[in-house]
């Protein structure tokens, strides 16, 4: 293992040495297999003891870092990493991968907060950074899960836990931004330089801004694509690299409300679902703005116009994958756009109706008796599948080879609210067995799995829609 801790060659004005407070009798839940590929040559008890500041490692550092944003539209001033600690950054064959600890205690940038997590987050960190690499989105990862018998005052008394996440790098717009707004001209030049030199080789400083609205533009047109919502769309909670960062009160869309708020925090809707295309344009501008003293104000506004562009074609080639089709025609816009209105209308789950629509076979609606068994007919959607077939006319591949392809992108499972919160209640109590069967299945959110068909169907009214805080 080969620790090159890159980030502390920047100026001490961006991290500050920190030390830990371990969880008390902490315990492994759960230590992901991405060890091997850390070259993480230690038992999970071993690695667990690391995590949790129990233990060190020859070259490791103990760090967070300081940053700024912008948070609800609003500037927040300086933040950083509140109860998150940097262990080191691992050259592997894969790349560079930083391991951090969230839950690991006070820091100098917690403000007001106890710097710990809770099982509840923490969980559906894990979990939810599963399901998207299993979906094939850009995200952070999960080294491994302990939990302690520290008390944690949220909105009730919960449990201590610590999530260790792994990813290529912390960088956020948040570190520039920080910079620009308190004039530290000299550390931004720093900053630009790591960041091109670490991340983006052989690229001008141009070149880097235009592919971060690239890598921005695409996250959230995958995001859009598997109806996704982040929940908290901050400045400082959005990646550089074009990663999925900060799992808080995120949701799928179930019911295919498209204006669906998943965080009982965002009174306004800011960060609901149908809004995230043009949050992300947003949040772009103000990232941008902090190159004026090294791009000029023309070129910058060139790359930022340049995000609707890259966010619609990545999204037409997305929606035309949903719908199964591989030629390009001027009506699937409008043909994919009526059927999203129509799931919305009667309120049919969003997963479900892609899933099945996988198994369409022209001119035969019985091919969607499953859906019909459980909507009813519906004369809308009858009326767009006359459409559909239409538009299926005009492809050369067969049924077969069409659902094929289209149960490769369009996934059987997703991380439902209540499925999580199953495995958090078993987690709660001691127990993993379902932790480890849903990390094999949201892994593999393509593949079948008879024994949990189930979770297939749509979410049970009673689980329906919930919405979740921001405490975690």
């Amino acid at each position: 293992m080969n620790f090159d801790n890159s980030f502390k060659t920047l100026p001490p004005y961006f991290f500050e040495e920190v030390k830990p407070t371990p969880l008390k009798k902490a315990r492994p839940i759960h230590v992901h297999f991405l060890k091997e590929d850390l070259g993480l040559a230690l038992s999970d008890e071993e690695i667990a003891q690391w995590l949790n500041g129990e233990r060190s490692l020859p070259g490791e550092q103990r760090i967070s870092t300081r940053y700024a944003g912008h948070q609800f539209g609003v500037w927040a001033g300086q933040l950083g990493d509140g109860r998150a600690i940097s262990l080191g950054e691992i050259l592997t064959p894969k790349g560079r991968m930083e391991i951090q600890t969230k839950g690991s205690g006070l820091t100098p940038f917690s403000r007001m907060g106890d710097g710990k997590a809770v099982i509840r987050s923490s969980v559906r960190e894990y979990l939810c950074s599963e399901a998207m690499a299993g979906l094939n989105i850009p995200t952070t990862r999960v080294l491994g899960l302990l939990t302690g018998e520290d008390p944690v005052y949220r909105e009730t008394v919960e449990r201590s836990a610590l999530v260790a996440r792994i990813f290529p790098s912390n960088l956020r717009y948040g570190h520039f931004e920080l910079c620009y707004h308190f004039g530290k001209k000299d550390e931004l030049k720093c900053l630009i330089n790591y960041t091109l030199k670490t991340f983006f080789p052989d690229m001008t400083l141009e070149d880097m801004l235009q592919e971060v609205v690239k890598r921005t533009a695409t996250l959230v047109a995958l995001w859009q694509d598997v109806g996704f919502c982040h929940g908290v769309m901050n400045t400082d909670n959005m990646s550089i690299l074009g990663l999925t960062i900060d799992y808080g009160p995120f949701g799928f869309l179930e019911d295919t409300n498209l204006s669906h708020i998943c965080n009982h925090s965002d009174h306004q809707g800011r960060y609901a679902y149908d809004k995230q295309p043009g949050v992300a344009m947003w949040n772009l501008e103000r990232f941008l703005v902090c190159f004026m003293d090294f791009v000029s104000k023309e070129k910058l506004l060139q790359i930022y116009q340049s995000y609707g562009e890259h966010f619609q074609k990545t999204y037409a080639s997305l929606y035309r994958k949903k719908l199964g089709l591989l030629k390009e025609d001027p009506l699937d816009q409008k043909l994919f756009i009526d059927i999203l209105g129509t799931l919305s209308t009667h309120s049919i789950d969003y997963t479900f109706f892609w899933r099945n629509l996988s198994h369409y076979r022209r001119r035969e609606e019985k091919s969607l008796q499953e859906i019909w068994d459980y909507y009813g007919k519906l004369e809308k959607l009858s009326d767009w599948l006359k459409r559909y077939d239409e538009r299926l006319s005009l492809e050369s591949c067969s049924d077969d080879q069409r659902a094929k392809r289209m149960k490769k992108h369009n996934p059987k499972f997703i991380l439902r609210n209540y499925i999580a919160q199953e495995v958090i209640d078993e987690v709660e109590k001691g127990e993993r067995l379902k932790l480890g069967h849903w990390l094999k299945v949201l892994s593999l959110p393509f593949d079948e799995h008879p024994e949990f068909k189930i979770y297939a169907r749509p979410t049970p009214p009673s689980h329906k829609n919930h919405v979740v805080s921001c405490s975690s």
